[in-house]
């Protein structure tokens, strides 16, 4: 089966001795341009197209020999390698294939079972510490074929002991159990024991405040309250008004008296006073308080 096969029974044989003295009279030429001190101006500039649109007409006459070698030469070989691909690699390759398709189908088996193994501890890892939040998903894990159970057992370990010191920091605190129970609540997501105190701590904080803001606001309206009310106070003891240049009419009422009642005479007053708009609200609470009627 390793005999060769393939030979080569004659090289190809290509003449190029004229190369090297063809590009030897191409750098005189190139030379005698001295294109380093050719300057394109508006008068030169079409010269200097011509001279390049020149040279690039040489080279694409060289390139295409170039390629017609390379034709001629690579064909037997293009040949060749279709018929070896055909009759000799492509049944390597399907026998490849299914090979590699069974050892895939055992390796994924091997990893399952390994997995299992390694999720099947994990649970009982977590059960025997009273961990009930915690999927194994949460591990990242990730299980290699080259992976030993102890070395993946040892890393299961190493995440468990965090969790449970973590979880004895978070009981160790002297705070009320509902403010542990929100420091829990919040370890459960984000399984940073630290994050979740300084979480909670900001909120405790952001609460006290806002309880702060509102007893304040609850003092200042009180203390508007009281200022409202002294200020009334000091309106409120206006006795009833002294007749100022009035002129009285006696009005005798025409009611009949009750037994043991004297109704005393009703009198119409007319006067002018001067305060502030305070103390005639004041005044006017006054007179409709004590039934005193006021006519328009």
């Amino acid at each position: 089966m390793n005999e060769n096969l393939i030979t080569v029974q004659q090289l190809p044989v290509i003449v190029y001795e004229r190369l090297e003295s063809v590009g030897q009279e191409i750098d005189k030429r190139i030379a005698a341009l001295d294109l380093d001190k050719q300057l394109v101006t508006e008068d030169t500039k079409k010269a200097v197209k011509d001279t390049r649109a020149m040279l690039n007409k040489e080279l694409d006459n060289f390139e295409a020999q170039r390629k017609r070698i390379k034709e001629q030469v690579v064909a037997p070989y293009d040949a060749f390698e279709k018929a070896y691909k055909s009759f000799i690699k492509v049944k390597y390759e399907k026998a490849d294939s299914i090979l590699k398709v069974k050892i895939d189908e055992f390796d994924r088996k091997l990893k399952a079972d390994k997995e299992a193994r390694i999720r099947a501890y994990f649970t009982e890892l977590c059960q025997a510490n009273n961990i009930d939040f915690l999927p194994f998903e949460r591990l990242g894990l990730k299980i290699g074929l080259s992976d030993s159970d102890k070395s993946l057992k040892d890393i299961v370990n190493t995440y468990i002991d965090n969790v449970v010191k973590s979880l004895a920091m978070i009981e160790s605190l002297t705070d009320p159990d509902e403010y542990k129970a929100e420091i829990l609540t919040d370890y459960k997501q984000t399984l940073d024991v630290m994050r979740s105190i300084n979480n909670a701590k900001y909120r405790k904080q952001q609460r006290e405040a806002e309880l702060a803001r509102i007893e304040a606001q609850k003092a200042a309206a009180e203390q508007a309250r009281l200022a409202a009310e002294a200020r009334a106070k000091e309106v409120a003891p206006l006795q009833a008004p002294q007749e100022v240049k009035s002129e009285e009419r006696i009005v005798k009422n025409e009611a009949v008296p009750a037994p043991q009642e004297v109704v005393p005479d009703l009198v119409v007053t007319n006067f002018t006073v001067q305060g502030t708009m305070e103390q005639l609200r004041a005044l006017k609470a006054y007179i409709l308080s004590n039934n005193i009627k006021i006519i328009e």
